[in-house]
């Protein structure tokens, strides 16, 4: 730099900038979308809970649990969907009693503790949308009638008064969605409840009791123990120290337009497929030996190699044991 520039007090000169360049970049950095704030990691902690408690309410673990029953109940269907209706229905009871746990741990949390409603809700649509996978084993026996028959039951411990509520396998929706209306009732009540998640919550449990035969959105929470009480009567009042349920029904009736206009989270589970493997299918997998014969009057119904109906969608789900 030359002498008669620091005396100037003059800058020394910018280095060779391409000006088409220097301004594409200064648009591509206007246009550039911000980034969003991270969310803050959800932890046992933030929700005030312990470590077990937490883990009780994960979906995961939940989800794989009841979707191995549902697995292993297909597959029952499939290997023998006429013969193996003794271990299918097992299988439907052994459903029925694992949702006790998931149920009870959004007793425990979701109503007891006031937290994590987010997290409770997506245990109950997990134990809602199970059931409904349930149905779309084209098993033999009807499954609702056959829950109505085996007649099971667990309890759940409430976490107000001092009783429980027996769940009976006849009312297996009426169980969750019981639940739900205990969740709903303590999160309406508190004044820093996220309303938009709130209204979704309704929205999810109005979709997910639509087969319940007593409950209905805004529910009542019926006391089994009340000398008073009876399964006629029982939506006319509230068991004693149950959750005020005036807060939700304002939300159900007076905010209705917004939650029903909500997106709907229920999955729509198609019937599977099934094969009468007395007659159809691999003949190795056959449960009869009608493919063995070759003649038309030892095997009408087959025309001689015993396949009834052509395979698939054969079975139907008749009830009948013969």
């Amino acid at each position: 730099m030359s002498t008669n520039t620091k005396k100037r007090g003059l800058s020394p000169a910018a280095p060779n900038v391409d000006p088409t360049a220097a301004g594409a970049a200064a648009a591509a950095a206007i246009d550039k979308p911000a980034k969003k704030p991270r969310k803050k990691a959800v932890t046992a902690k933030s929700l005030g809970l312990t470590k077990d408690e937490f883990e009780s309410i994960k979906a995961a673990p939940i989800k794989r649990t009841l979707k191995d029953i549902v697995k292993k109940l297909a597959k029952q269907v499939d290997e023998d969907w006429h013969d193996g209706y003794e271990d299918q229905a097992e299988t439907k009871g052994e459903w029925f009693e694992a949702i006790q746990e998931p149920l009870q741990a959004v007793l425990d949390i979701g109503v007891g503790k006031k937290t994590a409603l987010l997290q409770c809700n997506e245990v109950l649509k997990i134990v809602s949308d199970s059931f409904y996978d349930l149905l779309a084993c084209p098993c033999r026996c009807d499954t609702k009638d056959e829950l109505d028959e085996m007649d099971r039951s667990f309890e759940l411990q409430l976490p107000w008064g001092e009783t429980d509520y027996t769940a009976t396998s006849g009312y297996q929706q009426d169980v969750w969605s019981y639940v739900w209306v205990a969740l709903l009732r303590v999160h309406s009540n508190l004044d820093n409840v996220d309303e938009g998640l709130l209204l979704q919550c309704i929205k999810d449990a109005n979709d997910n009791m639509s087969g319940a035969k007593m409950i209905k959105l805004p529910g009542y929470l019926y006391d089994q123990s009340d000398e008073q009480y009876d399964i006629d009567t029982y939506e006319q009042r509230d068991g004693k120290n149950a959750p005020s349920g005036t807060k939700l029904a304002h939300y159900v009736n007076d905010r209705a337009s917004e939650w029903k206009s909500l997106p709907t989270t229920k999955k729509v589970h198609r019937m599977r497929r099934a094969i009468d493997r007395r007659f159809d299918g691999t003949p190795e997998r056959r449960t009869r030996d009608y493919h063995l014969h070759d003649s038309d009057d030892d095997d009408s119904y087959g025309r001689g190699y015993g396949y009834g109906g052509g395979g698939y969608g054969r079975a139907q789900r008749d009830c009948i044991i013969s």
